[in-house]
C-alpha cells in the first residue's frame, strides 16, 4: 500500500497538485489495520491524476462523474483508488464537512512521501503529516464517535446508519449530542435510496457481534420503525401462552439468539445467501414474524392463534427486497426463511424424526435447510428463553443439532444417486410432464425408505405405480 501512496504522490507532483489520503483510510491506519478502498482528495485535477496512474501503473480507470471530477482506478492487488476534488476552498474544509470525526482526518501524501522517515505503516513518523481538524485522533483513542457539526447528519441520513455500523466495529461509545443527531436524521432515512440503505446496513449486520446496536437502532432512533415493513404492528400485538413478549421484541430477542447460535456452532460459513447470507439471515430474523399482526385471532379458550403467520410474511419480505434493491438472490433468500422459519418446528411436534420425515423437511425448504434449522433454533430459544421454559428448549436444540450433524456428515443420505432419469421414465411408460417430476421425487423417497435400492428395483417400482394410473 505505501507503495502505491508513494505513486500517487510522485503523479500528483508532476502534475503540479497536492494529493491527500481521507477518511476510513486513515482511520484504518490509526487502528492498526492496512485499508484496501484508498479515498484520495486532490487540490486540482483530480481525473488528471487518476489517469494518470492507470496508464502508467497498469491500473483500470473508471469515470465515475466526468463533470465532477471524480475517478476510480482498480489494481490487480485489489487495491482500489477512489479519487475526487476537495469538497471546499481547501483540505480543512472538505474534513470538516464530513460525517464523523474519526473519519475526517488525513495525510499530506506529498509531505509523506518525500520523507526518507516513512517506508511503511509501521513507521511511525507518518502521524506527524496528520491533518485532523475536528480531533478525530483523539475520539479514536477515546473510544468515542463524534459528529464533526449539527447539519452532518442532516445533509446525508444514511450517515447515521453509517455511524452505528462504525460504533459497532470500533468498539465506540457515540457521544450524547451525537445520539441527538442521529435521533434527528433517522426521520429523514425515507430520502435515501435503499440500494444505499442496504449496502451500509448489510456492513453493519454482517458484524458478528451487533445485537446491542440493533437494540439501540430502535431505542434511541427509532429507525428500525423507518426500515422494517410493519415494525411498528409488531410491536403492537401481543402473543399468546407461548410467549411473554410482544411479537417486535421477540424479534429482537431471536436476532441475539441468532448471533449466539451463530457464534457457539461457527456456522456462518455454511450459510445460502452468497457473501451477503449473513446479513440478510439477520434481518430475516428481525422480521419472521411479521405476518402475526394479520393472521392474529382469539379462540374459544380465550388463546391467540397465529395460523399462517409465516406464508403472510412474505408479501412484507418482499416489500422490504424492493425498498432495499436487494439482489434476486438475496430477495429469494429472505423470502425463504421467511415462508418456512416454522417448519422445522412443524416436524418437530408431529415427531418428524424419521427419514422420510427429515428427507421431506429437507425438500421442503428450498437448498436453505441449514438456514432454517439455524434461524428455527433462534426462534425457538427466544420463546422458550423468555418463559423459562429450559427443559422443552433442550428437547428441541438436541433435535436440530441431530439433523444439522447429519446434514453435515451424511451428504447421501440427503442427495440420493439418481438411478433412473427423466428420459428413463418416460420410456418405461410415465406420460411426458408434470408427472415425470413427481415419479423422480416420489423415487428419491423410496431410496430413503430402502424400498428401491438398485436400478433393478427402481424400474420394478416404476412399472408397478404406473399400473395405479394407467388404465390396463
Amino acid at each position: 500500500m505505501w507503495n502505491l501512496l508513494k505513486m500517487v504522490a510522485q503523479q500528483a507532483a508532476d502534475l503540479g497538485t497536492d494529493v491527500y489520503l481521507v477518511g476510513g483510510a486513515v482511520r484504518d491506519l490509526l487502528w492498526g489495520l492496512r485499508p484496501r478502498d484508498l479515498d484520495l482528495a486532490v487540490a486540482n485535477g483530480a481525473l488528471d491524476l487518476a489517469r494518470r496512474m492507470a496508464d502508467r501503473h497498469r491500473g483500470t480507470l473508471v469515470v465515475l462523474d466526468g463533470q465532477r471530477q471524480m475517478a476510480r482506478v482498480v489494481f490487480k492487488q485489489d487495491y482500489q483508488l477512489d479519487f475526487s476534488p476537495f469538497k471546499g476552498a481547501h483540505i480543512e474544509g472538505d474534513l470538516r464537512a464530513r460525517d464523523f470525526t474519526i473519519n475526517a482526518m488525513a495525510l499530506h501524501l506529498n509531505s509523506l512521501c518525500s520523507s526518507k522517515n516513512c517506508t511503511s505503516p509501521a513507521d511511525q513518523g507518518w502521524r506527524s503529516f496528520l491533518v485532523d481538524p475536528t480531533g478525530g485522533k483523539r475520539d479514536l483513542q477515546l473510544g468515542l464517535l463524534q459528529a464533526t457539526g449539527n447539519e452532518a447528519l442532516l445533509d446525508d441520513p444514511l450517515r447515521v446508519i453509517r455511524g452505528v455500523r462504525l460504533a459497532a466495529q470500533f468498539n465506540l461509545s457515540i457521544t450524547p449530542e451525537t445520539v441527538v443527531l442521529m435521533r434527528q436524521g433517522a426521520r429523514r432515512i425515507e430520502q435515501v435510496a435503499g440500494e444505499r440503505i442496504w449496502q451500509e446496513l448489510g456492513q453493519a449486520l454482517t458484524l458478528p457481534h451487533v445485537h446491542h446496536w440493533v437494540e439501540f437502532m430502535d431505542r434511541e432512533l427509532n429507525l428500525w420503525q423507518y426500515l422494517l415493513p410493519g415494525r411498528l404492528r409488531m410491536e403492537a400485538t401481543e402473543q399468546n401462552y407461548y410467549h411473554v413478549e410482544n411479537v417486535w421484541r421477540h424479534c429482537l430477542r431471536t436476532f441475539g439468539c441468532l448471533e449466539i447460535v451463530l457464534k457457539k456452532y461457527q456456522f456462518y460459513h455454511h450459510l445460502a445467501g452468497g457473501a451477503t447470507g449473513p446479513a440478510v439471515f439477520k434481518l430475516a430474523a428481525l422480521l419472521h414474524d411479521v405476518g402475526k399482526p394479520d393472521t392474529a385471532k382469539i379462540r374459544p379458550d380465550g388463546r391467540i392463534s397465529f395460523y399462517g403467520h409465516a406464508q403472510a410474511g412474505v408479501p412484507y419480505a418482499e416489500a422490504l427486497a424492493d425498498r432495499l434493491r436487494l439482489s434476486g438472490m438475496e430477495r429469494q433468500y429472505l423470502v425463504t426463511l421467511i415462508r418456512h422459519h416454522m417448519q422445522p418446528l412443524h416436524y418437530f411436534l408431529n415427531k418428524g424424526y424419521s427419514d422420510l420425515k427429515v428427507f421431506r423437511l429437507f425438500r421442503l425448504l428450498e437448498g436453505s435447510f441449514l438456514d432454517i434449522l439455524i434461524l428455527s433454533l433462534a426462534d425457538v430459544t427466544a420463546t422458550y428463553t423468555a418463559s423459562e421454559r429450559l427443559s422443552e428448549l433442550t428437547a428441541y436444540r438436541e433435535y436440530i443439532l441431530k439433523l444439522i450433524h447429519r446434514y453435515e456428515h451424511e451428504p447421501e443420505f440427503f442427495h440420493p444417486a439418481k438411478l433412473l432419469s427423466g428420459k428413463d421414465l418416460i420410456a418405461l411408460g410415465v406420460p411426458e410432464g408434470p408427472l415425470v417430476g413427481k415419479f423422480l421425487a416420489r423415487l428419491a423417497e423410496m431410496q430413503i425408505t430402502g424400498a428401491v435400492t438398485d436400478l433393478h428395483s427402481a424400474k420394478q417400482w416404476v412399472i408397478a405405480e404406473l399400473k395405479n394410473i394407467t388404465p390396463q
